[in-house]
C-alpha cells in the first residue's frame, strides 16, 4: 500500500454520519488533510478557494442534487485540475451505467458498503494512473497549453505505457481542437484497426466532420449510435451535426438522447431544437422539467424560464407565460442581466399575443436595463430578439452586430444569433448579416497583422486596441492586441505597452482559455516583460 499521507482530501456527504464514517476510512488509509461538504454549494466554495489531490463524493447529495452534477459542473467551469482524482461512492448498484454514459465520468467509484483496504487499493490504482499520465494532464484544462499537452502524449506513446489507449483518447481530442484533422483521423483509424471502441468511433465520425465529410460522419455516427446505445457522445455528435442541416433529425437524437441521461442540459437543447421546429407543446414539456428538475439553483438558467414562456405564449397561453416570466424574477437574485432577461421576454410574450404597447414598453425597460450592464450573449441576443417582436429592426441588428463581433469564433453563439434572424422570419438576411460580420472581423486582424509586418507598429496597435475595448470577449482580438503591444516594447521600449499586453492577455485567456494561440501570448510576455511587470495568472 503507498503512503497517501500527503494528499489533501475533500469528503462531501449530505449524511453527518456518512462523512464521519468516511471521513475515519480515510484517514485509516493514512489520509491526515480533509476537509468536509455537505451540499454542493459548499462544495463549490471549497473547491474554488483550495487546491485538492482527492475528491470523495457521494452520489446522492439531498434535494434532487447528486455527484454527477457536482462532477458536470467543476469540469465544465474548470474548477478543478484533471490531475485530481475524483472517486464517487454510492448505494446504487445500477451506477456503473450512470457512470458509463455520462459526458464527465469519475475516476472510478466504489459501491457502499466498503472497507477502508477497499478504499486504498482503490485510491493506489487511480493514483498511479495519474502520475503515469500527468506529463499530459497538467497541460490541460484552464489555461493548458495543447500544445505541449500533445508533445507530452507524443513521449508518452513512444514508451508504450499500461495506459496507451487513454493516453491515444487524449491525443485524439487534443488533435481536432488544434484543427490537425487529418492526423486525428489517421489515429483513430489507427485504433479501430486495432479494436472497436466508442471513443475512436466517435471521434472519427468528429475527424470527418471537421474535414466537411458530413454525409460519411452521419453513416459513422448512426453505426456508433446502434453499437454503443449508452455512449452519449455519439448522440450529441450526431445532434450538433443534425443541427446545421435537419433540426427536427436533430431533435429525434436529442429525444434518445434523455432516454439514456434525462439531464438539464439536455432538457434545454430539447427545449431549444422544438422552438426551432415549431414543436411548441415539446418545448413546453422540455423546458418545464429543465425549471422543475433543479432545486439547489446551480443548474438554473434564465433561458430555461425564457424557453417555457416563449413556448406557451405560442400555443396562446398568454397568462401562463406571463407567470413564467413573473417566476423568473423570483427565481434568481436581482441583477441587471436578470432584469434585461425578464423585460426582453415579456415584450416578446406580449407582442406575440397582440399587445404592442405593452411590448414596446417592456422593450424599452430591457433596452435601459442593458446599458452599461455588460451582458452575456443569451441576454443580449434576447434583447434583439425582442426589439424584432416590436419592429424595431434597427435595433436588433446592431445588437446582433456587436454580439457577433465579440463572439466571433463562438460557434454557439453565432448560431444563437442565426436563431434570432430566423425566429424574426428573416433567416437568409441573417446569414449574409453574419458572414458579412465574421469576415469585417477577420479583415480587421488580417490587416493590423499585415501593418505590424510591415512596421507600422503604432497604426496596428491602435487598430488593435481600439477593438479589444470594446470587443471583450473577443480573444483573437485580445492576443493580437497583446502582441503588438509587446512588439512596440521590444522595438523601442514604448511606455505602458508591458501593462496594455498584460491587461489584452488576461482579457482573451478570460474570453477563451482554450485559444489555440493564447499560449504564444503568454510565452511572449513572459519572454518579454521585464523585472517587476505584472505577473500572468495563468499557467
Amino acid at each position: 500500500m503507498s503512503d497517501l499521507s500527503r494528499l489533501g482530501a475533500l469528503l462531501i456527504d449530505d449524511i453527518p454520519e456518512m462523512r464521519s464514517a468516511v471521513r475515519i476510512q480515510l484517514t485509516d488509509c493514512g489520509i491526515e488533510k480533509c476537509d468536509t461538504a455537505r451540499n454542493i454549494k459548499e462544495a463549490i466554495e471549497r473547491i474554488s478557494s483550495n487546491r485538492y489531490d482527492l475528491i470523495v463524493c457521494d452520489y446522492n447529495l439531498g434535494q434532487g442534487a447528486d455527484g454527477q452534477q457536482l462532477l458536470e459542473l467543476v469540469r465544465r467551469r474548470k474548477l478543478l485540475p484533471l490531475t485530481t482524482v475524483f472517486l464517487m461512492i454510492t448505494g446504487e448498484t445500477g451506477y456503473e451505467q450512470v457512470s458509463t454514459a455520462a459526458e464527465f465520468a469519475p475516476d472510478d467509484y466504489l459501491i457502499k458498503p466498503f472497507t477502508a483496504q477497499t478504499l486504498h487499493t482503490r485510491l493506489d490504482r487511480i493514483l498511479d494512473k495519474k502520475q503515469a499520465l500527468k506529463p499530459v494532464l497538467q497541460h490541460l484544462g484552464a489555461g493548458g497549453d495543447k500544445v505541449k499537452a500533445l508533445a507530452a502524449c507524443d513521449e508518452l506513446e513512444a514508451g508504450q505505457p499500461r495506459y496507451l489507449m487513454e493516453i491515444l483518447r487524449i491525443k485524439g481530442n487534443l488533435l481536432l481542437e488544434t484543427g490537425r484533422n487529418d492526423e486525428a483521423l489517421t489515429l483513430y483509424q489507427s485504433v479501430l484497426e486495432q479494436r472497436e471502441t466508442p471513443w475512436a468511433a466517435v471521434g472519427r465520425a468528429r475527424a470527418l466532420t471537421a474535414s466537411g465529410k458530413a454525409e460519411d460522419a452521419r453513416a459513422d455516427l448512426e453505426k456508433a449510435i446502434e453499437a454503443y446505445p449508452n455512449y452519449l457522445e455519439a448522440y450529441d455528435s450526431m445532434a450538433s451535426l443534425l443541427e446545421k442541416t435537419d433540426l427536427p433529425a436533430a431533435q429525434v437524437v436529442v429525444e434518445k438522447a434523455l432516454k439514456v441521461a434525462p439531464t438539464t442540459r439536455r432538457q434545454r437543447q430539447l427545449g431549444s431544437l422544438a422552438m426551432g421546429n415549431k414543436d411548441f407543446p415539446r418545448a413546453e414539456e422540455a423546458f418545464g422539467r429543465a425549471v422543475e428538475k433543479d432545486r439547489t439553483g446551480f443548474f438554473k438558467s434564465h433561458d430555461d424560464y425564457a424557453g417555457l414562456a416563449k413556448s406557451r405564449v405560442e400555443q396562446g397561453k398568454v397568462q401562463e407565460a406571463l407567470a413564467t416570466v413573473k417566476d423568473m424574477g423570483m427565481s434568481f437574485g436581482k441583477s441587471p442581466e436578470l432584469a434585461a432577461r425578464q423585460a426582453a421576454v415579456e415584450s416578446i410574450v406580449h407582442a406575440r399575443a397582440g399587445n404592442a404597447p405593452a411590448a414596446k414598453a417592456a422593450m424599452e425597460k430591457a433596452l435601459a436595463a442593458s446599458k452599461d450592464a455588460g451582458l452575456d450573449p443569451s441576454t443580449s441576443l434576447e434583447i434583439a430578439n425582442a426589439c424584432f417582436a416590436c419592429g424595431d429592426q434597427e435595433t436588433a441588428k446592431r445588437i446582433i452586430q456587436t454580439v457577433a463581433e465579440d463572439h466571433q469564433e463562438n460557434e454557439q453563439v453565432q448560431a444563437q444569433a442565426q436563431a434570432v434572424f430566423q425566429a424574426a422570419g428573416l433567416g437568409s438576411e441573417g446569414e449574409i448579416f453574419l458572414e458579412a460580420t465574421r469576415k469585417r472581423m477577420i479583415k480587421l486582424n488580417n490587416d493590423a497583422v499585415a501593418m505590424a509586418k510591415a512596421g507600422n507598429l503604432e497604426q496596428a496597435s491602435t487598430m488593435l486596441d481600439e477593438a479589444a475595448d470594446r470587443l471583450l470577449n473577443n480573444a483573437q482580438v485580445s492576443i493580437n492586441a497583446a502582441i503588438a503591444a509587446l512588439m512596440r516594447f521590444q522595438r523601442d521600449k514604448a511606455p505602458g505597452m508591458v501593462e496594455k499586453a498584460h491587461r489584452y492577455v488576461t482579457q482573451a485567456q478570460r474570453a477563451n482559455p482554450d485559444h489555440p494561440r493564447l499560449a504564444e501570448a503568454i510565452n511572449l510576455y513572459r519572454k518579454l516583460a521585464p523585472e517587476g511587470a505584472p505577473t500572468l495568472l495563468v499557467p
